[in-house]
C-alpha cells in the first residue's frame, strides 16, 4: 500500500502543468462553493436574528379574539399577573407589553392605513432594540407633545421630517372614532421596509389618554434565553393562560421556519453542482494521463501489477488532485470568511431596496459551520471515488500483450 502511494503520488507530478492547473481548479470551485454558502447562511441567519429581534419576537400573546379581528377592545385582562410571571420567569431575557390599534394616518401628501403601536420605552429597548434603528430625531428624547417614531418608508412617501405634523384616526374602547395629533419624533429603519411603511410607534401613556383609563395591552413580545427553549415555554405558558393564544416564532412567521429547514438542503445542493462540474473537469485529466501511459500500464500488468493495483493507483491519483485542490479551496475560504465577516459584503448597490423589501439586510456578513468542512470533505471524496471509475475501468480492459507496443 505504501509503495502504491509513493507511486501514485509521483505520477501526478510527471505532468506538473496539468496536475496543478487541475488542482487550481478544483481549489476555485471549492473556495467559490464555500463563500457562496457562507453568503446564503449569512443571509439566512441575519434574517432570522433581525425578523426575531426587531418584529415578531420569539413568542407573542394574544387573546384569541385579537387575532381574528385586532379590535383595541380585546385587551389581555390580567396583564398585572401574566407581567408578573415573566418578570420572574429565568428562561425570559425580556417582554414588552404593547398597544395595538389600527387606524387611518393622514398627512397633507398622504392617507393610508397603519398599525399604531403604543410602547413603554423602557421594555421595548431591550425587547426589540428599536432605539438602535433610529436614523433621524431621537428614541422619545425630545420636548414635544405626542411624539411618534414612524418608518423611513412612510416618511419618504408622506414626505414628513422630524417635527412634522401627523393625524391618526381610530376607535377608542367605546367604539367612537377619535383623530390624535401626533409630531414626528423619531424616523427609524429596520431590514424590512414593508413592515416600516405600515407601522409607527407611539408612547404608551400618551395613547392611553384617547382609550379611557384602565391600561389596553393586547400583544406581548417576549424573548427568549435562547431559541431551543421557545417550545418548552410556550407550552407552559399556554397551561397557566389557557385562555390566551401563546405562539412561537415559527408559528407567527413560517417563512423563517421555512427557511432555515431550507437553507442546508441549499448548501448541498450548491456544492454538489459545483463538485459535479468538477468531476467532468478531473475526468478529463485522469483519462488524458491514462491514455498517455497505456505502454507503461501494460508493461506494468504484464510483470505482474494485478488489476486491484492498478484501479487503486489511479484512485490514488484522483483522490490526491482533488483532496490537495479541497483542502487549499477550504483554507481560502476560510481566510476570505474572516475577512468578511468583520466588513461585510455591501449588496446596497446592486438592489439594496430589493432586499429591504423582504426583510434582508443590505450588508451581508458571511457565516460558516465547522460542519460544512465536514461535507466539502466527504463531498470531494465521493466526486474522486466517482470520477477515478471511468478510467480505471479503461486501464483495467488493456491487453498487456497489445499495450506494451504502443507508442
Amino acid at each position: 500500500m505504501k509503495m502504491l502511494l509513493i507511486i501514485s503520488w509521483r505520477n501526478i507530478w510527471r505532468n506538473p502543468r496539468r496536475s496543478l492547473v487541475m488542482i487550481a481548479a478544483v481549489m476555485v470551485g471549492i473556495w467559490a462553493g464555500v463563500f457562496v454558502s457562507s453568503l446564503s447562511m449569512g443571509i439566512v441567519e441575519q434574517r432570522f436574528r433581525t425578523g426575531i429581534e426587531q418584529h415578531i419576537s420569539h413568542i407573542q400573546i394574544h387573546t384569541p379574539e385579537f387575532i381574528k379581528e385586532s379590535n383595541v377592545n380585546q385587551k389581555i385582562e390580567d396583564w398585572s399577573g401574566l407581567k408578573s410571571t415573566l418578570e420572574n420567569d429565568p428562561d425570559i431575557i425580556s417582554f414588552s407589553g404593547r398597544t395595538r390599534i389600527t387606524g387611518m394616518l393622514a398627512t397633507s401628501n398622504l392617507t393610508s392605513s397603519i398599525n399604531l403601536i403604543g410602547i413603554d420605552t423602557a421594555r421595548e429597548s431591550t425587547t426589540s432594540k428599536l432605539y438602535t434603528n433610529i436614523k433621524e430625531g431621537t428614541y422619545f428624547g425630545g420636548n414635544e407633545r405626542n411624539p411618534i417614531l414612524i418608518g423611513k418608508k412612510l416618511a419618504d412617501k408622506t414626505k414628513s421630517t422630524v417635527g412634522s405634523r401627523i393625524v391618526i384616526t381610530f376607535q377608542n374602547t367605546e367604539g367612537e372614532l377619535t383623530s390624535a395629533l401626533f409630531r414626528v419624533g423619531g424616523i427609524y429603519q429596520t431590514s424590512n421596509s414593508m413592515i416600516d411603511e405600515r407601522s409607527a410607534y407611539v408612547l404608551q401613556t400618551d395613547i392611553q389618554e384617547f382609550l379611557g383609563n384602565e391600561p389596553v395591552i393586547n400583544q406581548v413580545a417576549i424573548i427568549c434565553r435562547q431559541t431551543g427553549i421557545v417550545d418548552s415555554v410556550v407550552n407552559r405558558y399556554q397551561s397557566i393562560y389557557p385562555q390566551l393564544t401563546i405562539r412561537p416564532w415559527n408559528e407567527i412567521s413560517p417563512d423563517l421556519s421555512y427557511m432555515q429547514e431550507m437553507s442546508g438542503m441549499m448548501l448541498l445542493i450548491i456544492l454538489i453542482i459545483i463538485l459535479f462540474a468538477l468531476g467532468f473537469g478531473l475526468l478529463n485529466t485522469i483519462l488524458m494521463s491514462v491514455y498517455e501511459r497505456i505502454r507503461e500500464l501494460g508493461m506494468l500488468m504484464a510483470v505482474g501489477m494485478n488489476k486491484k493495483r492498478v484501479f487503486g493507483m489511479i484512485l490514488f491519483e484522483t483522490v490526491f488532485i482533488t483532496m490537495i485542490g479541497a483542502l487549499l479551496g477550504m483554507i481560502t475560504g476560510m481566510f476570505t470568511i474572516k475577512i468578511f465577516q468583520h466588513t461585510g459584503i455591501d449588496f446596497s448597490t446592486v438592489g439594496g431596496d430589493s432586499l429591504n423589501a423582504f426583510g434582508f439586510e443590505s450588508v451581508v456578513y458571511p457565516s460558516i459551520e465547522p460542519s460544512l468542512f465536514l461535507m466539502v470533505t466527504f463531498l470531494s471524496a465521493m466526486t474522486a471515488v466517482l470520477t477515478a471509475i471511468y478510467p480505471a475501468l479503461k486501464a483495467l480492459r488493456l491487453n498487456p500483450a497489445e499495450a506494451v507496443q504502443k507508442e
